[in-house]
Order: C-alpha cells, then sequence, then structure tokens
C-alpha cells in the first residue's frame, strides 16, 4: 500500500459540492482549561487543511506578559473542532510554528526524586532556591532568561562553579492531544492513548502529530510550553515559558491509530505510557551519572543536577533491562582526574 501524507494536497477541499479553500484562523482564546475534554465549547471550528495561529500560557497560566490568565497547571489552549473528525479516525495536526514570545521562564533545580535511586535520596540537597516570585509560597522555582535573538536559555544566577547554566532554546509543546473516550475529563497532568502531557522535547516546530480520535469533532487542545529540556523532563519543568504556536489540520478517514504518532523529517516516534514501569530502570543510570558530574567533573550538586535535566539522552539499551543516561560532553568542563591524558 502507497503511503499518503495527509498534507500533501489540501489547498482546496470538496465540500457540498463546492470547493472551498482553506482558511487561516487568527484566534485569540479568551477562555482556557486544565482537562482534556469534549465537554468544553469548542474555541474555533476547522475543516481539514485550514490553519490556526494561536498562543499558548505557560503551563502555570501566565501570557506573555506575565499577567496570571489562569491559575492552573498544564494549562491548555482549546478545544478546536475538527469537521468531519469521527471515532476511528486519525487526526494529523503539524506544528508549523513553535516560537518563544518572553523573555524569561523556569525550571527546578533539583531532579525529580522519582528518577532517582532510593540510596540516593537521603541527603539531598532541598529543592528550594529561591524567593516565592512565581506564586505564593513556592520558592523551587529559579527563573531562566530567554535569549530569542540568540537562541539561548540560561540560568539566572549560578548554581557552582564549574559550569555555564546556558544551552540552546528548543522551543516544544508539553501537552497535545484531543478528547479522551468514554465521555471522560481527564486532568492535562499524565499522558495517554489521546495525547495529553508527553512532555516529549521533540514535539517542536515542524513536527506532524497523529492522534486517534474518540468523539465527533476531536476536540484538539495544545499548551504546556517550554523552551528546553532533555530527555525525560527530569527536572521536572522543561524551561516552562508562553510561545506563539502556529499549526495546520487534517484527517485520515477510517485510519484507526491506538497510541499518539510523530513524524519528524528525518525520523518517525511512537509513544506509548506504562506508569511507574519503565522509569524504574533508569534510576540506577541517572544517579550514576549525578555522581560522575560532581565526582569526577568537579561540578556542585545543584549544577549536576540542573546540567543533567537539561541535557539529558535517555535511552533503553536492551528491552531486557539495560538503560543508558548520556550527557554530550560539551556542555561539561575538563574533568579532574582522566585515565589515557598522560
Amino acid at each position: 500500500m502507497s503511503k499518503k501524507n495527509p498534507f500533501v494536497a489540501v489547498a482546496m477541499l470538496c465540500f457540498a459540492g463546492l470547493f472551498l479553500p482553506a482558511e487561516t484562523h487568527r484566534i485569540s482564546p479568551d477562555r482556557f482549561y486544565t482537562t482534556f475534554s469534549a465537554a468544553h465549547p469548542p474555541i474555533a471550528h476547522l475543516r481539514p487543511g485550514d490553519i490556526v495561529i494561536t498562543k499558548c500560557l505557560d503551563s502555570r497560566g501566565r501570557d506573555e506578559t506575565g499577567k496570571l490568565i489562569l491559575d492552573g497547571d498544564n494549562v491548555l489552549t482549546g478545544p478546536f473542532y475538527v469537521e468531519g473528525a469521527e471515532p476511528g479516525d486519525t487526526l494529523a495536526v503539524r506544528l508549523d510554528r513553535v516560537r518563544l514570545n518572553r523573555d524569561w521562564g523556569w525550571n527546578g533545580i533539583r531532579i525529580t526524586t522519582d528518577a532517582l535511586a532510593p540510596e540516593t535520596i537521603e541527603g539531598l540537597f532541598p529543592a528550594n532556591c529561591c524567593d516565592a516570585w512565581l506564586q505564593p509560597g513556592r520558592r523551587n522555582a529559579l527563573r531562566w532568561n530567554l535569549d530569542r535573538s540568540h537562541g539561548t536559555v540560561t540560568a539566572s544566577r549560578t548554581l557552582g562553579e564549574r559550569v555555564k547554566l546556558e544551552f540552546p532554546a528548543h522551543p516544544a509543546l508539553g501537552c497535545i492531544g484531543v478528547a479522551p473516550p468514554n465521555k471522560q475529563a481527564i486532568d492535562s497532568g499524565p499522558m495517554g492513548a489521546y495525547g495529553g502531557n508527553m512532555d516529549y522535547n521533540a514535539m517542536d516546530e515542524g513536527a506532524i502529530v497523529y492522534l486517534p480520535v474518540y468523539e465527533p469533532g476531536a476536540y484538539f487542545m495544545l499548551g504546556d510550553g517550554h523552551a528546553g529540556h532533555g530527555d525525560g523532563e527530569l527536572l521536572g519543568q522543561g524551561t516552562e515559558t508562553s510561545t506563539d504556536v502556529q499549526f495546520t489540520v487534517d484527517l485520515m478517514k477510517k485510519h484507526h491509530i491506538s497510541w499518539p504518532r510523530v513524524e519528524h523529517s528525518d525520523s518517525i516516534v511512537t509513544l506509548g505510557c506504562m506508569p511507574d514501569g519503565i522509569e524504574r530502570g533508569f534510576r540506577h543510570a541517572i544517579s550514576e551519572m549525578i555522581a560522575w558530574l560532581t565526582a569526577d567533573y568537579g561540578l556542585s550538586p545543584q549544577e549536576a543536577h540542573v546540567t543533567l535535566g537539561m541535557t539529558a539522552e535517555l535511552r533503553v539499551a536492551s528491552w531486557f533491562g539495560t538503560f543508558v543516561c548520556k550527557v554530550p560532553k560539551k556542555a561539561l568542563p575538563e574533568p579532574t582526574g582522566q585515565p589515557f591524558s598522560r
């Protein structure tokens, strides 16, 4: 069977015997949500081929000016009702543009304890690092400076003396999905077959996202903008910030998929979820990397956690229980001791 790209020939649509041109919708939302659900009234009705230009708040509900619009977690823009979408179809969404629209974001400074080996947690440095500038009582959010002209993200203060906490910006969306099956309203925190909070750092500009349709109209939603983070979003945040987004929708009729898929120019990706499953296998690799960075590279514990959180590459080396945590050397100083250096 030949492969059909859903975006190849969507310049005109045949609708009730008439050719209707694809439209561009400029949407400035006046309401936002923290659940994926078909119970929310759509903010726009789209046809396959239509383009949407809109904005996403940051995960805490602040806009590009820093104003708090909705006090919640993983705040979503949408839903968008796609005409003709029916259960059993696949919704295809091309992320044409995902851009930062302000000059700051935030991260934690400590790897989530769920990602650490239990024996390494006792005596760990506190997560609190800062004044409660982001929200009342919250002291674990370090502000980061986003330089859009140079494409960098930089911690607003040092956490040690061995590395400069500056990394390439890589805007992406943490949340993207459709209304779940069975009339459910699911919080924007977890991930499931409908999409949700996937926190995949390559849900970026140019990606095509494929999602199974469970409700007529699909009820597509997106949000949780990130300025950059390593695999696993190990700090619990992805340099959270607001974003400008443009996307194009299309439909693959009677084309069933079971889990989200993502297509890039050079790869295809499938996503799945099993809470408390494979992450247990990564704990030793992640904890060992922190030990290596502090002992042999001289990073402070905070520098090690943040550097790992921003640059980690996590891989399954063997299905039978071997897991890899990788950090690029360009993010590190020279080691304090190195074999084969004589």
